[in-house]
């Protein structure tokens, strides 16, 4: 039997289908009501023009097998058969969505084209343009008209009344009334909305997109003994794939020769490096930090760890429910009151032109279109001066009303910059010495932990010594001999190699270890001379803008994070953060995310890490910082901090409940003005042409209160968040 459909995507819970020499636009709606039938479907997702389905389910209630048997049958020949799609058969498919932002802005475009003439042609010119049914003006802005009359007859056959039906109702009426710049005016706020709502969606959708793109092109696969290169998508299972320094891991699998050290903070979010020798397992998507490996490919592609994730990251921002915005309710309401209202005059007066005159001032869109657009789109914009970036007026609306903050640690509330927390030497060893000798042994360790401790002599103003001797042991630490002397600097692993004992000072390293803090070992001819432990830097305004979100609201603070549990636990009551969760994998963090959410909390992430990315899109609210957070976090999160300041994680709080402030007064402008036309209307005081005044109104009014928001400064009250002012906190 010719097949019918393809199999694109295929994770638990989820799979997306090509239909194959089929056109879905056919059959698009029967297929979703037999999906929605079918018990144990969440949520089904068509795009036509890419003959592509995806399908949400329980697999509690419903199989993988069951759900491929209903694609069978549906799809079987004694189903109606749909048209060919001579496109179907291409690899890649241009879909829909692609288009909508060039499709608005020609709408936008022509509609601004010939209103701005006519507008340039009375000023210029100093004559009226003919605003008739059949003038050239009135036959081009029913042209223009046309695609919301088509929209509304396709929802009255659908038995559905929206606001595009009574938008063309009122912009037709306006040109048979000889009204023609009101039906323009009407158009283009409806356009403008229409353009800035697409532009926000393919803006989204570019976004996912990227986040696949998450390992190097090309690798290195050892073949018969040599390196070949090869690129990544070309990689198959059993392949031994070469990595060396510096060089991004492109699969998971088991190390089969070599050592190295991998930096794993984008799967785990711990800023150390971790030393991986033959027979310990890798991930795609963490880096070699130093070292050569050769790893046996046991998972490639989409069947990695990461890519998993990221596919997760996918299903998440796809199956976000929308909210509906008060814009969204005052429009549908808009649509059964202005209907009303136009038929009650007509009924009571008797009068069709006061009908008439009372269905342009309710046919205004401002009410559901300027009123919330106008006030977000300042809000942004005032954002984005400060180098924050909103990706959609719902997560500016959202984020004032979060009441519990979940932080990731490293890179969030932390750099990932370690730095000299605390020196411990042996009696008779100054601590200047100590750091003298353990700076001259690392000068050429380029570890991170090496560059504090060289970094901080250079601050004390301590020159390195001339060594003799420099040998480097991989995920152990330094050797180096100094005026004849050998000088040991670095984990416990390399006390062992050189059988050197810590002796009195073992008792400190545990006390150190226990705080969360990185022991380096500093030993002269094996007699132990001191300890240096390091910790992350925290971040000087991390304190001060938990106090903030406390007094604008944040009623719950969570620390979630892949550091063990000392590390974490210290940093969260240092900075009053009340509860913390540690040693936790990215589908661990989203799990309590979502277990917040089913306690009705409404909840914020704000993380930088590809394992934030997972817990970024459960959120009501994701935030990422952009500047060190990895690119996936920053594209999946719903707000991303460019400026790399965490401050401004509660300007975002001030600015979303400042927004919905201006969005309530623009209600009440709007609402109001359009109370006083109706009744000025029905009692027939209102010409047709003075409600086109009204429009202006609307538009004037609501406009000049929604740029007050491009002044916005922090949230009355609330403390700067000065660097200065405050003593550096270090973990």
């Amino acid at each position: 039997m010719k097949k019918r459909f393809a199999i694109r995507h295929d994770i638990p819970g989820r799979i997306r289908i090509h239909a194959l020499h089929l056109r879905l636009s056919d059959t698009a709606q029967r297929l979703q009501e037999k999906a929605a039938d079918l018990e144990g479907i969440a949520w089904t997702r068509i795009n036509p023009r890419c003959a592509s389905l995806v399908l949400v389910y329980d697999r509690q209630r419903v199989s993988r097998e069951e759900i491929l048997a209903f694609l069978e049958l549906f799809f079987s020949p004694e189903q109606k058969t749909p048209e060919k799609n001579p496109a179907a058969d291409k690899p890649e498919c241009v879909c829909v969505e692609e288009h909508a932002v060039r499709k608005a802005f020609t709408r936008f475009a022509a509609v601004s084209v010939v209103l701005g003439g006519v507008v340039l042609r009375n000023a210029f010119l100093k004559t009226a343009t003919l605003q008739t049914a059949f003038s050239p003006l009135g036959l081009v802005t029913f042209a223009l008209t046309a695609p919301l009359i088509r929209s509304a007859l396709k929802r009255t056959r659908e038995r559905r009344l929206t606001l595009d039906g009574f938008l063309a109702a009122g912009s037709t009426a306006a040109i048979a009334a000889g009204e023609a710049m009101t039906a323009l005016e009407i158009l283009w706020i409806n356009a403008g909305a229409e353009l800035l709502s697409a532009w926000i969606a393919e803006r989204s959708r570019k976004s996912i997109s990227a986040i696949l793109d998450l390992t190097s092109h090309h690798t290195f696969v050892l073949i018969d003994g040599v390196e070949v290169e090869r690129h990544v998508s070309d990689l198959r299972v059993g392949d031994i794939v070469v990595l060396h320094t510096g060089e991004k891991i492109s699969v998971d699998g088991v190390i089969v020769h070599g050592q190295a050290l991998i930096n794993e903070a984008p799967i785990t979010g711990r800023d150390e490096q971790v030393f991986r020798q033959e027979g310990d397992r890798v991930h795609a998507g963490t880096f070699v930090r130093q070292g050569v490996i050769q790893v046996r490919a046991e998972f490639v592609g989409d069947s990695t760890y990461l890519a998993r994730v990221m596919h997760k990251v996918e299903c998440a921002l796809e199956s976000r429910a929308p909210i509906e915005g008060v814009a969204d309710r005052l429009a549908s309401n808009l649509v059964r009151v202005g209907l009303g209202v136009t038929a009650l005059t007509f009924i009571t007066t008797g009068s069709a032109w006061r009908a008439f005159t009372v269905l342009l001032v309710m046919a205004c869109p401002c009410a559901t279109v300027l009123a919330a657009s106008t006030a977000i789109s300042a809000a942004i914009s005032a954002a984005a001066k400060s180098r924050i970036l909103i990706k959609g007026g719902r997560y500016l609306e959202e984020a004032g009303k979060c009441d519990l903050v979940f932080f990731d640690k490293t890179g969030t509330l932390t750099t990932t910059e370690p730095v000299l927390q605390e020196v411990v030497t042996r009696p008779g060893i100054a601590e200047t010495e100590l750091l003298q000798l353990a700076c001259s042994t690392e000068t050429h360790n380029h570890h991170p932990l090496a560059q504090a401790v060289v970094a901080e002599a250079e601050r004390r103003g301590l020159a390195p010594l001339p060594h003799e001797v420099c040998e480097y042991h991989l995920g152990m630490g330094m050797r180096a001999v100094i005026d004849g002397r050998e000088m040991l600097v670095g984990n416990a692993k390399l006390l062992r190699m050189f059988d050197a004992d810590p002796g009195l000072l073992s008792e400190e390293s545990e006390r150190m270890s226990r705080m969360g803090l990185t022991v380096l070992h500093v030993f002269q001819d094996k007699i132990p001379m001191g300890l240096m432990g390091f910790a992350s830097k925290v971040r000087p305004e991390a304190r001060c803008v938990v106090e903030r979100l406390r007094e604008m609201g944040v009623r719950r603070m969570v620390l979630i994070t892949g550091d063990e549990e000392n590390t974490a636990r210290q940093l969260a009551d240092s900075l009053g953060i009340e509860e913390c969760h540690a040693s936790l994998m990215p589908e661990e963090k989203a799990e309590i995310v979502r277990q917040a959410m089913a306690a009705s909390w409404k909840t914020m992430v704000v993380g930088d890490g590809i394992n934030d990315a997972l817990a970024l899109t459960q959120a009501d609210v994701g935030v990422a910082l952009g500047t060190a957070g990895s690119e996936v976090a920053v594209e999946a999160a719903d707000i991303a901090l460019a400026a790399d300041d965490l401050s401004a994680l509660a300007d975002i709080y001030g600015l979303s409940q400042d927004t919905l402030g201006i969005v309530k007064q623009n209600f009440w402008i709007a609402t109001g003005s359009n109370l006083v036309g109706v009744s000025l209307g029905a009692l027939g005081l209102l010409s047709p042409v003075a409600a086109g005044l009204v429009h202006m109104g609307h538009s004037l009014g609501v406009l000049a209160n929604s740029s007050r928001l491009l002044r916005f400064q922090k949230k009355k009250g609330a403390r700067p968040c000065d660097a200065q002012k405050k003593p550096e906190i270090k973990l």
